[in-house]
């Protein structure tokens, strides 16, 4: 191998890739695509510029090795545990049922059990690079599809480590108790790797990052994070097992001690170069495909963001959230993820994946990422239209606003919608003022912990009958206080429509949303974008 043709080769990904990734992002695009696109035209399939694809592959699997530990890094039990239930369910429920379901229809296509396996993991994936960044632009984290789609990815992102396991056994060409003897023995080497890295995160690894610290050389620490990362990889690789296992393990140990936050900002630099490389790497192997397969290609897109959409819904509708947030949650991990290139190009590796199938998955998983921005976009307007449709869609709401509009007084009260700081705090401010009030929140543990002592009731308010079962007509004002900016839209055009003169004020997030809040018809805007400019103006000026 010549190094400086392999630099060159990588100096020419890591710009046209910059200069792609740059372009998508202006087109409200994902960078990601921007990375895979740059592959495909530098490489055999293209302009055939990039001409060392294995060398430059075999640098970039470190990239995936730091994502995972960075990954490891932001695991968290406690997160997840805030999440609530539903996502830990229907995570584990999505992630099972599309394997086995997509396990069973690729076996109607393909020559083997096996290569169906790794087509049913790899579309079980959903993008965390893709959707957390559209949902944190578009402030939509903390709505209840952001924070189902968020417990989703996290428990896909932890999913992917036993995969690799199983795909590995798979690739050993062993059946039967011998293929059981052999996964026996990688999770005893995956058992023993564990220990031997908790024993150094717990007792070696903290005393080397407080000597680190007391050097005041940021060198040291970042030096540390790199080779704890490298160090587990290599150790993994060494039993035998995948180094992303050994790389995963290590940074959802460090994540528990104090250390966690810097080293994540140490090593995030470093990820970004090598993951960069990892999906141009990737995109050089993706091959256009024939005028006669493109059909074939799209069926194989429409039915994965379809069937992808579908299962995820019934799944959480099944665990009782309201149809409009099962088919938002439902859109938004609709595509195959980064995490899917993984486990594809392991399957083909180990030739478990024909390169017929690898082609036409590589392409099916670039086209959804590329319709990722607009399907995310459009998923509460589209959540909103289907549950509109009939009722029937909808879960049984019991008593919704019966109770609490009788304990609020059935005139003059004040409807508040969600229940999280803002609407508590509202709440409270009526509650010393003693004007009558009710809450409408759409979380039902929240709902099921609080209604003994507060008038709150489970419900969706963009569904109109909602809003008129709360007495929307008598209220004496409607305080919209949900972070999300398109939910709160559809809440007061609906409030507008069933009742125009009563007071619609709103929360806007973000400035950017005032507009449209405004154009929905609301009377009064909290920007809390200028609020907080005030109050920090406010604090310098009083400052001695």
């Amino acid at each position: 191998m010549d190094i400086w043709n392999v630099l060159s080769d990588i100096v020419l990904l890591l710009s046209v890739a910059l200069v792609l990734g740059m372009l998508f992002e202006r087109l409200r695009q994902s960078a990601v695509t921007g990375y895979l696109i740059s592959g495909l035209c530098l490489g055999p399939s293209g302009f055939g510029f990039i001409v060392n694809v294995a060398e430059v592959q075999a640098l970039a699997e470190i990239g995936v090795a730091l994502l995972l530990f960075t990954i490891g890094l932001e695991f968290s039990w406690r997160r997840l545990r805030e999440l609530g239930a539903v996502p830990w369910m229907s995570g584990l429920l999505q992630i099972v049922i599309t394997i086995l379901l997509g396990t069973w229809v690729a076996s109607i296509f393909v020559s083997s059990l096996a290569e169906a396996l790794v087509i049913g993991a790899a579309v079980a994936l959903s993008s965390t690079a893709v959707v957390l960044r559209i949902l944190t632009e578009r402030a939509e984290l903390e709505s209840l599809p952001g924070r189902n789609a968020l417990g989703i990815l996290l428990l896909q992102d932890l999913a992917v480590v036993p995969l690799i396991l199983l795909l590995s056994v798979l690739g050993e060409e062993v059946t039967g108790a011998a293929a059981l003897g052999h996964f026996s023995v990688r999770i005893l080497q995956a058992a023993a790797l564990v220990g031997a890295i908790f024993l150094l995160n717990t007792y070696v690894i903290p005393r080397v990052l407080h000597a680190a610290s007391a050097f005041r050389n940021r060198d040291l620490p970042v030096l540390l994070a790199f080779g704890v990362c490298l160090g587990a990889a290599a150790a993994s690789h060494a039993l035998d097992q995948s180094p992303i296992l050994g790389a995963f393990v290590a940074g959802m140990l460090l994540a528990e001690s104090p250390f966690a936050d810097q080293v994540r900002a140490d090593v995030i630099p470093l990820r970004a170069v090598f993951l960069t490389l990892f999906f141009t790497s990737i995109g050089t192997l993706v091959q256009l495909p024939s005028p006669s397969a493109v059909l074939t290609l799209l069926l194989v897109v429409i039915s994965i963001v379809v069937g992808k959409t579908l299962l995820l819904s019934v799944i959480i509708v099944l665990l009782r959230q309201p149809t409009q947030v099962a088919i938002a949650t439902g859109l938004i991990l609709s595509q195959i993820g980064e995490f899917s290139f993984v486990l594809l190009q392991l399957g083909y590796r180990q030739e478990l994946v024909g390169q017929d199938t690898f082609q036409l998955l590589l392409s099916a998983a670039v086209l959804t990422l590329l319709l990722s921005p607009y399907v995310i976009v459009a998923a509460p307007r589209v959540g909103a239209a289907v549950a509109g449709l009939s009722p029937r869609l909808s879960p049984p709401v019991g008593k919704i606003g019966i109770s609490a509009t009788d304990r609020a007084g059935k005139a003059g009260h004040v409807i508040i919608v969600g229940f999280g700081p803002a609407g508590k705090a509202v709440a409270e401010a009526l509650r010393k003022t003693e004007i009558p009030y009710v809450v409408v929140e759409l979380n039902p543990h929240s709902v099921s912990a609080l209604r003994p002592s507060l008038p709150i009731e489970f419900g969706d308010a963009t569904r109109p009958e909602i809003l008129e079962r709360l007495h929307l007509n008598d209220a004496r004002a409607l305080v919209v206080t949900v972070p999300d900016s398109e939910t709160a839209r559809l809440i007061i055009r609906q409030a507008k429509l069933l009742a125009p003169r009563v007071r619609v004020i709103v929360r806007a997030r973000y400035h950017a949303h005032a507009s449209r809040l405004h154009q929905a018809g609301a009377d009064q805007l909290v920007d809390e974008e200028t609020l907080v400019g005030h109050r920090l103006g406010a604090e310098v000026l009083s400052l001695d």
